[in-house]
């Protein structure tokens, strides 16, 4: 095993196809795996499913059509506060199936730790629809529809989370908690054409409590609404796209009131959580995701998440830095604001002027070769570097290494190079570790075998 952090993002799927022992045996063997992010309470196939961008040399090469929920055996007696106690994955591949019973004891036995891993989606398109009563803690949006995520506010979703960790924390031999941040404020939702969340009854009763108007906040998002659906469309006003949004924030100052209002939601979420985490235990080690939308792709959201904040709460970062598909996919959030938001650019204009703004420049290539082109290793080497001195050395910073998590499209490929080149330059900024991501299932062997020859070069593989 490695001398270093080495930690890994895997879910119960892996465990069931490949069995328990053989899969550590692998983790141990080939990457010098000494911790386990276990996804137990996942929604998402990204998370918790078999592969999504083509199946790897290992596990079942077939869809496992994820439902998702809870793969542990929740325990009654902890679930008495919340009305939400059936969130079992009802999957018939997990029947019998306990992936923290039957999984933590082994790895235990190995010296390998475990933790609990959730993943926040931004996606609207998850539905649990098949879970009794989950609709009570769902939000609206900004047009008073039902959403179909769950309010960052409402006490019912808290208290539910209150139980879940208590649940974990009081019944498995867990070493701490990796909690993933990707939730985006409802401005940045209709700037990428989707649903909003945080317009229930509890943001407006919010809202009111903080002096703001709930009227002229929500008459304001919904005229920044009607605006780019029109720029989509291919409406143009003579004083030009991103003039006229200023005009609209500007004329709806409660618009950016209400946003500092869901990001101070969004924050107490996840700080909640590592107090929580924190109770049963002070060696407990409480972990944030920073999502690369977040870190990386987004102006407004890296304006809005001061990294500096994150040293306050965790023991441990993981910033997700996978650099082979950046290329594709920053090309695609660029895409997408050139067509709405930044429709008075050009493709390449909207792309450059992102890069520039963002300090990308000397890690990217041209538009027209970004799919191909990824970005260059000494981006993870920068931002892990960024995050160091921006938390102040608090907490260990462990880059997140993307070994097998593609993109929709055309896109580089992920090779024991460019795995190695990225390690190395996590190690080089100033990573304690290294967390190796998006997902086991999803990870070549060759390059999971990669990250084992770069410990060993730096003399970290005992």
């Amino acid at each position: 095993m490695a001398k270093t952090f080495v930690g890994i993002q895997i879910g119960a799927i892996s465990f069931i196809d490949e069995g328990v022992e053989q899969v550590l045996d692998i983790l141990q063997g080939e990457a010098g795996v000494n911790a386990l992010m276990i996804s137990a309470l996942s929604w998402s196939y990204g998370n918790a499913g078999r592969a999504t961008y083509g199946f790897p040399d290992h596990g079942v090469a077939e869809p496992d059509n994820l439902q998702g929920g809870a793969f542990f055996e929740p325990n009654p007696l902890y679930y008495g506060a919340t009305d939400h106690k059936n969130f079992k994955a009802p999957d018939p591949l997990y029947k019998g199936f306990d992936t923290l019973a039957d999984v933590i004891p082994a790895a235990k036995a190995r010296g390998i730790k475990c933790y609990t891993y959730y993943c926040e989606t931004s996606s609207s398109a998850q539905r649990h629809i098949w879970q009794p009563g989950w609709h009570q803690m769902l939000d609206r949006d900004h047009w008073g529809k039902t959403a179909t995520r769950p309010s960052l506010m409402n006490p019912h979703y808290r208290a539910w989370w209150r139980s879940v960790i208590d649940d974990w924390f009081s019944n498995h031999e867990l070493d701490g908690m990796l909690w993933g941040i990707e939730r985006q404020s409802p401005l940045m939702d209709i700037f990428r054409a989707d649903s909003s969340t945080g317009f229930d009854e509890y943001f407006v009763a919010e809202g009111r409590a903080r002096g703001i108007d709930p009227q002229r906040a929500i008459e304001g998002y919904r005229k920044i609404d009607q605006f780019l659906q029109g720029v989509r469309k291919g409406d143009r006003p003579r004083d030009g796209v991103f003039v006229t949004l200023l005009r609209h924030l500007l004329h709806h100052p409660e618009v950016l009131m209400w946003e500092k209002m869901w990001l101070d939601a969004h924050q107490s979420m996840y700080h909640e959580v590592a107090g929580a985490i924190k109770f049963y235990d002070p060696k407990h080690e409480v972990g944030l995701g920073i999502w690369q939308i977040i870190n990386t792709y987004n102006p407004y959201l890296k304006a809005q998440y001061d990294q500096s904040d994150y040293g306050l709460y965790a023991d441990f970062l993981k910033p997700v830095l996978y650099n082979t598909p950046a290329g594709a996919r920053f090309m695609n959030f660029s895409d997408s604001w050139q067509k709405g938001v930044l429709a008075d650019a050009t493709p390449d204009g909207a792309y450059n002027a992102l890069a520039t703004i963002l300090n990308l420049d000397e890690f990217i290539a041209p538009r027209s070769e970004a799919a191909m082109a990824g970005f260059t290793a000494e981006y993870v080497k920068q931002w892990t570097a960024n995050l160091v001195a921006d938390t102040g050395g608090k907490c260990k910073v462990y880059p997140g290494i993307g070994a097998g998590v593609g993109d929709g499209g055309k896109s580089k490929a992920i090779t024991p190079d460019e795995i190695k080149a990225a390690t190395h330059a996590g190690f080089d900024g100033g990573g304690s570790g290294v967390l190796i991501s998006r997902n086991y299932s999803e990870a070549e062997l060759r390059n999971l075998r990669a990250v084992g020859e770069v410990l060993k070069e730096r003399g970290l593989w005992e």
